[in-house]
Parts: C-alpha cells; structure tokens; sequence
C-alpha cells in the first residue's frame, strides 16, 4: 500500500511551510518510507473529509487514516518497527513528546510574528479571506501591524532557544550521536520560517545555526532546494 501525506501548500503547490506538516514529511523521510503526497489549501477541507477533523497533516495508509503530527509519528514507529527509528526507548519517547509540546506552544509563539505576512503572501487567493480573518482573531490585530516589527520577535525567538543550545554542548544533535524526534521537532519548526521568509532567524556564529545546517543537508532529499540557497 502507498503511504499518502496531506499537507498544507501554498498557492504555488510545491511550497510547504507548515511546521507539523513537516513534521510528517521528515518523520517519513527519516523512516525511509516511499510516500505520495497531496498538496492541500487552507480551504480545501473537502480533501481530508476521510479524516473526519479539518486540520493537517493527514496521511492514509491502506485502510487507514490518522491526523496529527504526533499520532502519525507514533503509528509509523509501530507500524515500521524496521526501518529507522524515531524513539531509542519509552523514555526517550516521553522526553520528545514534552519537547515537542515545548516546541509547539512555547517556542513556536515568536514565529507568527515572523512570518504572518510573508504566509499571507504566498498562498492561495481563495485562502487569503480566511487565512486573515481566522489569523486576525487569534492574534486580536490585523496582520501588517502585528508583524511590522520581526526583528522583535526574531530577538526572542533566539533567546527562547537558550536551553536547546545547552543540549548540544556534548552532541551533534538534540537525539545524541545521531537525529531522532527531537531534531525533527525543532527543524520542523525552523523550516516553518526558511521556506517563507528571507529573514535570519538565527545569527551565522549561533551553535543552533551549526546544528540547524547539520540536520538539513541529513534530510536534504525531503527539503525544497531552495531553503539551502
């Protein structure tokens, strides 16, 4: 059976930009699993109906279909146990899974300030109505005032990575000697920003910058040629 991956694209569909929907993308590119993949709009809800939810990643694996990014990482861990793994153990398991809480709500609140403009930009014209409207709701101002001053949220995004940076004193990568769940994480999240916007979220002489080109080019086959330029 081919392993199918919904993910949210902009208007050009080749353009991903979603943080967990890169998730899934480097999970499955980690697994070394042949997949397809389907490029939804924000507004193409009908495209994941089978999910019975409206949100992405999805993917479909013969009979059947899971959503979110952590649940899918966990089927294709069990349902993979030959190909690379994600998780050494149940302990590392528990760690990642906090890390990628962390990373989704701590961390992961600078980037709209970031790139709210830049996503704007790039998608769909029959997304842009809802993109702005649900987007203006969530952050209570509209889009350019919000995100006129990246610089600002770049700053503490960069600070907001102190205690990563202390995990990589002893180790090329967050998972040890080799990426796991944890350096998918956290490039998930940096993708989130490189494949929008032009800005340097991290400084050149930054540990995290030495890591961040680590992890690209070891999943360079799963990465659009263009974040490396």
């Amino acid at each position: 059976m081919t392993i199918t991956l919904y993910e949210l694209a902009a208007a050009d569909r080749n353009v991903r930009f979603s943080p967990h929907c890169w998730k899934s993308r480097l999970v499955l590119a980690h697994k070394q699993l042949q997949y397809q993949s389907e490029p939804v709009w924000f507004t193409e809800k009908e495209k994941i109906a089978m999910s019975n939810q409206g949100l992405l990643p999805v993917i479909t694996d013969g009979d059947y279909v899971i959503h979110d990014s952590w649940d899918i990482a966990e089927y294709l861990e069990n349902k993979y146990p030959d190909t690379p793994c994600l998780f050494a153990d149940e302990s590392i398991k528990s760690k990642a899974k906090a890390f990628n809480q962390w990373v989704s709500t701590v961390l992961s609140r600078h980037v709209p300030g970031i790139i709210l403009i830049d996503i704007f930009n790039v998608i769909s014209e029959q997304d842009k109505a809802y993109f702005r409207s649900t987007r203006e709701e969530r952050i209570g101002d509209t889009l350019e005032n919000f995100g006129s001053k990246p610089e600002k949220h770049i700053a503490a995004f960069r600070e907001e990575l102190g205690e990563v940076r202390s995990l990589l004193a002893d180790n090329n990568y967050l998972g040890g000697k080799s990426p796991d769940y944890h350096d998918i994480c956290l490039l998930s999240t940096f993708l989130w920003i490189a494949t929008v916007s032009n800005d340097a979220f991290l400084a050149e002489d930054d540990v995290m910058n030495t890591w961040y080109q680590r992890v690209l080019n070891d999943y360079r086959s799963a990465i659009p040629q263009t974040v490396f330029a």
